[in-house]
C-alpha cells in the first residue's frame, strides 16, 4: 500500500512518523493562519523550507526523535517568538 503525506511517498506501513508529519502539515496548513490571523503576526518567515517544511524533511530522513531535536534547534535558532 503506498500512502503520501504532502511530498513524500512511501511504502512502509503507516507508522507513528505518518501521524506526527500530518499533525505538522496540518499545523502548516490551518493552523498557522489561523493565529496569523487572529494575532496580527507577520506571516513571513525568515528561513526557507519553512520550519515545519523542515520538520516533515528531517522526521523523514532520521525519524521521530532526531528530526523534531533537529527541528526544535532550528525553530529555536529562528527565534519566531521575538523581534531583533
Amino acid at each position: 500500500m503506498q500512502r503520501t503525506a504532502n511530498y513524500i511517498e512511501t511504502k512502509e506501513p503507516f507508522t507513528m512518523k505518518h501521524i506526527v508529519i500530518s499533525l505538522i502539515d496540518g499545523y502548516h496548513k490551518f493552523l498557522s493562519p489561523l493565529l496569523h490571523q487572529l494575532l496580527g503576526v507577520k506571516t513571513a518567515c525568515r528561513m526557507q523550507p519553512t520550519c515545519s517544511e523542515y520538520a516533515q524533511m528531517t522526521i523523514q530522513e532520521y525519524g521521530i526523535g532526531k528530526g523534531m531535536a533537529l527541528s526544535l534547534r532550528r525553530i529555536l535558532n529562528c527565534q519566531p517568538f521575538f523581534t531583533i
